[in-house]
């Protein structure tokens, strides 16, 4: 009896010790970014000026510190008539705008050519889009979208087989082919006009198919082959560069978070590809986010100074921020010595769906703490 208790007691000092992140979390660790040079080819080889000038910036200012942003910072991330809707809450906090603004390209494939009864027409659309843009541009964000892609079979599950072979259906040949193809025309439509006040175009870090390793997307694992992956990833550089003159693009790789460098590199679609490596990691509330995000970004960084790119920490949150010291007792612990060029938190939708705190929010003072570190750059530290 004393042995099973004592092997008891043994296995949930264990389990405690294995459950404590802050073992994992060294407050000696020393934030010593690596020089990383421009490279020589982008992976669009018509990159146009100010895509080039961006990724010197992004040098720069990895030098400096972490550039702080988030997805939809200014009111655009819910498009619907709700009584507690967000909107400017990232500013009224944090009296400075973002240093890296999100936007995403979900809505375009679901705009109509014609007149119909849907809320927005595809031109008006693209205008009030690019208009946010152009915002957030103007008050010194870097802009980066991303592309949660509608499947053209619908809106189904993983698991009513809906998901299955999309990719496959995308690439030549394909059963939807055309309706990629039209999709990136759209995209091309919107991107191309991303010009600022002096005629200037404005530079996108482009995030397509990501978490491609998880099982939520249709271009996720099990509903296509890795060859597949690769090929549609290469079919949209090649779609939007050459055949739609979109020269404002880097491209980013962004799985989400992974147990090993192989998994994160199995869907790699070559160095010649890639401009910038990122990762997504969120907070589940199961006392392991410390832990991954601190492993996970050690692994993007080795491979990203073996592949002499950026990287980001390119989503992350905790949905409605309950815990109130999350962002100084969670997120500055796995980033402050990171050599991630940028970290950016989700959006606001509204009081119910938010991954920043809004006024009168508990965690507000700690959102503030976390925002006065050295480390973090907002908007007016990267001009």
């Amino acid at each position: 009896m004393k042995t099973s208790i004592l092997n008891l007691l043994l296995l949930v000092s264990i389990f405690i010790s294995c459950n404590n992140q802050d073992d994992f979390f060294n407050p000696n660790a020393e934030r010593i970014p690596p020089v990383i040079n421009v490279p020589t080819n982008f992976a669009d080889p018509n990159l146009n000026e100010q895509a080039k000038d961006l990724y010197q910036r992004l040098i720069n200012t990895t030098q400096k510190g972490i550039a702080f942003g988030q997805q939809q910072p200014f009111g655009t991330g819910n498009n619907f008539p709700v009584t507690n809707q967000l909107e400017n809450d990232f500013f009224e906090v944090a009296g400075d705008y973002p240093a890296i603004a999100g936007f995403d390209l979900e809505l375009i494939g679901l705009q109509p050519d014609t007149d119909s009864n849907v809320a927005f027409l595809l031109d008006e659309f693209i205008d009030q889009f690019t208009a946010a843009i152009k915002k957030a541009h103007e008050n010194g964000s870097i802009i980066t979208i991303s592309w949660h892609h509608t499947n053209p079979r619908g809106f189904g599950t993983p698991n009513d087989g809906s998901f299955n072979n999309v990719v496959k259906g995308f690439l030549e040949g394909g059963e939807f082919r055309e309706v990629y193809i039209r999709r990136l025309a759209r995209a091309a439509r919107l991107l191309n006009k991303l010009v600022d006040a002096n005629g200037n175009s404005i530079p996108v870090l482009f995030r397509p198919w990501h978490e491609m390793n998880g099982d939520f997307f249709f271009w996720g694992e099990g509903f296509r082959t890795t060859q597949e992956y690769i090929q549609l990833w290469q079919d949209t550089i090649q779609i939007l560069s050459e055949d739609f003159n979109v020269h404002n693009l880097l491209y980013v790789y962004a799985p989400n978070f992974v147990a090993s460098r192989s998994e994160y590199l199995r869907n790699y679609p070559g160095d010649q590809f890639v401009d910038v490596l990122g990762i997504d990691v969120y907070d589940f509330r199961n006392r392991r986010f410390l832990t991954t995000a601190l492993k996970n970004l050690e692994i993007v960084e080795n491979i990203s100074i073996e592949k002499n790119k950026l990287f980001a920490l390119t989503e992350t949150g905790l949905t409605n921020v309950v815990q109130n010291t999350w962002f100084t007792e969670s997120l500055y612990k796995a980033i402050r010595a990171s050599s991630i060029s940028y970290v950016m938190l989700w959006r606001n939708d509204m009081t119910t769906f938010f991954h920043t705190p809004f006024l009168g929010h508990p965690a507000e003072s700690n959102f503030k703490e976390f925002l006065e570190k050295e480390e973090i750059l907002l908007s007016s530290d990267i001009l």
